[in-house]
């Protein structure tokens, strides 16, 4: 058995641990600054709501779209390489919005830091499935989760009092520093797992197999419809909250602290009661909670209404990301792992901005404000149903997450020899 450490009764491989180390690092270093960009950018930089707002979508269109080509390069070029080049790359270009003093150049490092920050999560996933048993990687999968809610709480609360005293500017660089001490751990402390008993060398041409591979796009649709719901409460619910109940910014940053905390406290146990049952049940589960939190916005009366909204939600959120990254991980071929984390980043990407979109828009339109929620609600349906359709779609090996092996160390080792 390779060496590693435990998280309760499970067993993992030590690298695995130094990604998830790298996960709090990195997102702590993150959290410490970009939460308050749009306030540099709007206010102290004296942009406005527009061009902030373009700044703010230009990064998110590059990640999006760049996810399916960075999971290419890391079946091609290996996972630690483009990980290492993802985190080094980020930490300049944060480094560098403390040197831009015009739209232009907040642009362009918005373009190229949406794209360079998009290839690590697909290589990181790929490197994940390639260490742990399939039976074990929901509870993989969830551990990483939690380290980059720990790093979104933490960072967040240090960067707002740091930034009185030492400004923005200075908080980019300390913000950049921090996110290359993850690049460093990742280069010393993991070692490659691409090309251990795949059997076929990747090709730029095998990509077109994600598109012609049924269940895996059914997936990747259902989950993007789970990430349209989810997206509102990031983006609409804040805006209905504030312009129709009255909820001030420090009631609702209530809400994010109350749905962060959860999934740090509650994503290991929830986890292991979502495991108990096949995966598409604790999809359609997730995804069926998550509509009804929808429905209880609409009837909220008053803010304790919100928080149990939220309370739900979150409930909702923990049962579907306990398992849709370990269904994607145990679809994808072997030397094709990296494309799949990356087009299904593409798809919930787009989820997640259109969900952003229509709920905004929803609210500007309908005569009734609250309405809004019925008809997200509304969409939410078809995707609970979905769920359960995809049992017939997935083999039920996937279903049921028969055990089946990752690599050891002696694997890793010898790739690494051989190269």
């Amino acid at each position: 058995m390779p060496f590693g450490l435990r998280m309760g009764k499970y067993q993992f491989d030590r690298q695995v641990w130094t990604i998830f180390t790298a996960a709090v690092i990195s997102s702590f270093g993150f959290g410490v600054v970009f939460p308050f960009l749009a306030i540099y950018l709007a206010a102290e930089m004296q942009l406005g709501e527009t061009l902030t707002g373009i700044i703010m979508m230009s990064y998110m269109v590059t990640g999006t779209f760049f996810g399916i080509v960075a999971g290419a390069w890391a079946d091609k070029f290996g996972r630690k390489k483009i990980m290492i080049i993802s985190l080094a790359g980020e930490a300049l270009l944060i480094s560098l919005w403390a040197a831009m003093s015009n739209f232009w150049g907040f642009i362009a490092i918005a373009l190229t830091e949406g794209a360079v920050g998009m290839m690590y999560m697909p290589a990181a996933n790929a490197m994940m499935a390639d260490l742990v048993p399939q039976n074990k990687r929901p509870q993989a999968y969830s551990l990483i989760r939690i380290a980059f809610n720990l790093g979104t709480v933490i960072g967040p609360l240090i960067g707002s009092v740091l930034i009185i005293g030492l400004g923005f500017r200075m908080m980019f660089v300390i913000s950049g520093v921090v996110v290359a001490c993850a690049a460093v751990l990742i280069l010393f402390r993991t070692r490659e797992t691409l090309g251990v008993k795949i059997t076929e060398k990747f090709s730029y041409s095998d990509m077109k197999k994600v598109v012609h591979d049924r269940p895996f796009l059914t997936l990747c649709i259902l989950i993007g419809l789970t990430f349209f719901a989810f997206a509102q409460f990031f983006t609409t619910l804040p805006v209905y909250a504030y312009t129709q109940m009255g909820v001030t910014e420090s009631m609702f940053a209530m809400l994010f602290a109350i749905n962060a905390g959860m999934v740090v406290v509650l994503q290991i146990p929830a986890t292991g009661q979502a495991i108990k049952l096949r995966r598409t049940t604790a999809l359609t589960i997730g995804q069926g909670i998550i509509c009804l939190a929808m429905f209880m916005i609409f009837f909220a009366p008053d803010y304790s209404w919100l928080i149990a909204a939220t309370v739900v939600l979150t409930i909702g959120e923990l049962f579907h990301a306990a398992i849709y990254g370990a269904v994607i991980a145990d679809l994808a071929p072997v030397n094709l792992r990296g494309t799949y984390m990356g087009f299904s980043g593409v798809i919930l990407g787009m989820g997640e901005g259109l969900g952003m979109l229509v709920g905004m828009s929803l609210m500007d339109i309908l005569p009734v404000p609250n309405l809004t929620w019925v008809v997200i609600g509304a969409i939410c349906v078809p995707a609970t149903i979905g769920y359960l359709y995809l049992r017939r779609l997935i083999p039920e090996s996937v279903d049921r997450g028969s055990s089946r092996l990752a690599l050891d160390d002696s694997e890793i080792s010898a790739q690494a020899d051989a190269k």
